[in-house]
């Protein structure tokens, strides 16, 4: 088993842009103001994401305290949060200054969950249940050792955001040993009444079994549980639920989302985390780099206001996708057990490994005990290995 990467509820600490994240913050009431068709403040937050660290919940350095938070899976099951994790998180509205919110529910996301049909370790990309995952360096792994270590017919559950393509960008990837069901989710296409077969990517998905929802057509999105063997080729459908958002979206004068752009066709028309953006009006800043710079596979963050869905762009910040800045992790806390043999120690449910190029502020390794009253409070800037099995610790600092 690799390196413990699952947390309880607290967590911190930005990976940058690595994660697509989407903040809707304002004040005021829900709804629009029909008079002007433009969008009423609503006093809530809306923030999806991949989990970089702990110590208070954070998505793209945004720091949410989950204390208050209703967690659960989407099916109203409970869950534990987990690093590389997607998450959607209803909050207050977000200060601006401290990069803080009170959370009121947090969705854990997963993607896939399947069995493994492909691995091309040198390209970085593997196939699960018909869908292309591609990984990078902030991609995380949880029991097993890395990519290299899955072959075909391994079972994973697959935490990921939209890429270039048609792939998914794997943000994290948890070996199983077994699972009572698969499940799929992504955009229903070659839509079959007659047989009543559709697809997701390479997936041939029988829906014979169940009834059909509502506003079942090519282009929805659909959230679908399968049996575990294919039948004439098909998966079998035993579930479907349409719709991409576990939170409700409304209109919101504030929005930010970041990610990596996908099916663009031009400013006016392209995605962000599955969301649709508008950056062609005049005022609209780019930053970090050009308008000819936004294309797909760029890696941006965009403000601006969300309206029936798009969000209309003031200002565009093109990333630099530094490697070693998405592989970043920042945890705040008191330790819960060392293991001065092998020079770790766990905090917020992370096992963190320190060496001797690990630099030491206001504590030394000798300081890192669990004593009488506990172990020290420390703040932790570190790294995920190369493989995303394991987080390495760059500086320890004492943290009242």
């Amino acid at each position: 088993m690799t390196p413990q990467l699952a947390f309880p509820r607290r967590w911190f600490a930005p990976l940058a842009l690595a994660a697509s994240t989407m903040l809707l913050a304002a004040c005021g009431g829900g709804g629009s103001d029909s008079a002007t068709g433009s969008p009423t403040a609503s006093p809530a937050s809306y923030t999806t994401g991949r989990i970089s660290g702990f110590g208070s919940v954070i998505v793209n350095g945004v720091r949410f305290n989950d204390s208050n938070a209703k967690i659960s899976d989407g099916d109203d099951g409970a869950s534990e949060l987990a690093l590389g994790m997607v998450v959607e998180i209803k909050a207050g509205r977000i200060d601006d200054s401290s990069a803080r919110g009170d959370a009121s529910e947090i969705v854990v996301r997963s993607e896939i969950k399947g069995p493994v049909e492909a691995v091309n370790a040198a390209a970085g990309t593997l196939t699960v249940l018909g869908q292309l995952l591609r990984v990078d360096a902030a991609t995380v792994y949880e029991d097993t050792s890395g990519l290299a270590a899955l072959s075909v017919g391994s079972l994973v559950e697959v935490y990921a955001v939209p890429s270039t393509g048609g792939a998914l960008l794997a943000t994290r990837i948890e070996a199983k040993a077994s699972l009572g069901a698969y499940k799929l989710r992504g955009t229903v296409a070659s839509l079959d009444t007659t047989v009543k077969t559709f697809r997701i990517g390479n997936a041939l998905i029988s829906y014979a079994g169940v009834a059909a929802p509502a506003g079942l057509n090519d282009g929805a999105f659909a959230k679908v549980e399968l049996a575990t063997v294919r039948v004439a080729g098909a998966w079998v459908a035993t579930k479907i639920r349409l719709g991409e958002r576990e939170i409700e979206v409304e209109n919101h004068g504030e929005a930010e989302v970041g990610g990596l752009v996908s099916g663009f066709v031009n400013l006016a028309s392209f995605k962000v985390a599955d969301v649709p953006v508008d950056a062609s009006g005049s005022a609209v800043v780019f930053a970090g780099g050009t308008a000819a710079d936004v294309t797909n596979g760029a890696r941006v963050e965009v403000e601006g206001s969300l309206f029936n869905g798009v969000l209309v762009a003031t200002k565009v910040k093109i990333d630099d996708g530094d490697e070693q800045q998405e592989r970043e992790v920042e945890l705040h806390g008191a330790i819960t057990s060392v293991d001065t043999v092998a020079r770790t120690f766990v905090l917020r449910g992370v096992t963190v490994a320190w060496n001797d190029t690990t630099q030491f502020r206001g504590i030394t390794a000798a300081g890192i005990v669990i004593g009488p009253n506990g172990g020290p409070k420390v703040e932790v800037k570190a790294y995920l290995a190369a493989g995303g099995a394991s987080v390495v610790a760059d500086k320890i600092s004492a943290e009242d």
